[in-house]
């Protein structure tokens, strides 16, 4: 270990500030790690996440692989109406985990490190940056001095404002028109390890995608919008008063919505792991200032490889942070992150105009020509011939870690 001293504060407990804290310890630096969490304990929610490119080769070096297989959500495949596919082959990929499991995966990794420490139920109330420090001022009063804030607090960050100037920001939340519920109902020994897609007229959707656990099964609810950026203002309503209203607009939405909505919605009433959350895309034009900068879903989240972006924006933060000779240099190692990372999620940030509209038609004609055309795809298998084009495979910067 060097005697470059390196004070961190990182906002979000999720998936990349934990990968961050375990890579920053990794480094020749001595550093000293706070990992703040606004919610009072680790959060058990969430949907099923796929790990993709080379976000596969960073668990695999900090030696979770087999931990990870062993909470495989047991998926073997996706079956729509018409169409189904096997798992690596599209939609279900070879490690797929709940959200809750990785990120307490990623949690014990950096917890049991002697230079991190986690704070639960606190987020930060002011900031203010000087030419060798970051001033923060904590809900509850408390103050600190940093040489680095990171937020890495999801989509909905409140810590983005903070960090970034209003210009940045500017149109950088994007809705894409969809809302999703996420829960746990009571599984049957007939539900198939399969992701299951089910389409009612509206773009309604009911999904089921089994876990590792037995005796429960994951169900999804969605309801899109006709474009995106349009709100529903039931939903938005539902939504702000609390849980209980939003079950019982989303029993309304979905009670003759046909297939399991029965089943589904039955076992959204009892469930305690509810969490309904709106899909959208974040794009700035700038992830770093100063002293300071946004990772993972606060800084670019995209559908379908938010998961992998985050680990891998953490591990290239962590291995341009560690060349540096002196916690002055902090600014430049930031900006050589961004120099260094833009161009690679650059090439999976873009979303198909259409989606999710079309993946979700409000017509009953639009969804024949869907499920025709997943037919289709699923039987020429003529995915595979775009298999590897989306930009998810790169190779990763190599850098210079200590053995922990």
């Amino acid at each position: 270990m060097s005697n470059i001293k390196l004070k961190v504060l990182i906002s979000g407990a999720g998936i990349a500030g934990p990968c961050l804290a375990y890579w920053l310890a990794r480094t020749h630096l001595d550093v000293s790690i706070t990992i703040i969490e606004r919610s009072p304990s680790p959060r058990v929610t969430g949907q099923s996440m796929d790990i993709r490119g080379p976000a596969i080769e960073i668990f695999k070096d900090m030696k979770l692989e087999e931990a990870v297989r062993s909470r495989h959500t047991t998926e073997e495949g996706t079956r729509e109406t018409f169409a189904q596919f096997d798992a690596g082959d599209t939609f279900t990929a070879e490690y797929e985990i709940l959200r809750a499991d990785l990120a307490e995966l990623f949690l014990e990794a950096a917890e049991g490190l002697s230079n991190v420490q986690y704070i639960h139920g606190v987020f930060i109330k002011v900031l203010e940056q000087t030419d060798k420090h970051v001033n923060v001022a904590f809900t509850g009063g408390s103050k600190d001095t940093f040489d680095l804030v990171v937020a890495a607090d999801g989509s909905t960050s409140k810590t983005r404002s903070l960090i970034l100037e209003e210009k940045v920001l500017k149109d950088s939340y994007n809705f894409l028109g969809q809302y999703i519920a996420f829960f746990s109902i009571p599984s049957r020994p007939t539900d198939p390890k399969l992701w299951q897609w089910y389409n009612a007229p509206k773009g309604l959707s009911i999904m089921t995608r089994p876990h590792r656990n037995t005796s429960t099964l994951g169900a999804y609810l969605g309801i899109p919008m006709p474009a995106r950026g349009q709100r529903d203002q039931a939903v938005e309503d539902a939504m702000d008063k609390g849980t209980e209203d939003t079950k019982r607009m989303l029993h309304k939405y979905l009670k003759d919505a046909g297939w399991e909505a029965k089943r589904v919605l039955e076992g959204m009433v009892r469930a305690e792991d509810f969490y309904m959350s709106r899909a959208a895309q974040v794009k700035l034009s700038r992830l770093t200032n100063g002293r300071a900068l946004v990772i993972g879903d606060a800084a670019f989240a995209t559908c379908g490889v938010g998961t992998s972006l985050a680990i891998e924006s953490a591990y290239v933060l962590a291995g341009e942070l560690s060349r540096i000779q002196n916690s002055i240099d902090v600014p430049q190692a930031l900006e050589r992150y961004e120099e260094v990372f833009r161009p690679l999620y650059a090439k999976m940030e873009e979303l198909p105009p259409w989606f999710p509209q079309v993946v979700f038609p409000q017509t009953s004609w639009g969804l024949w020509l869907r499920d025709s055309a997943l037919w289709f795809i699923s039987k020429t298998r003529m995915y595979k011939f775009f298999q590897g084009g989306s930009g998810i495979n790169w190779k990763l910067p190599c850098y210079d870690w200590a053995s922990v």
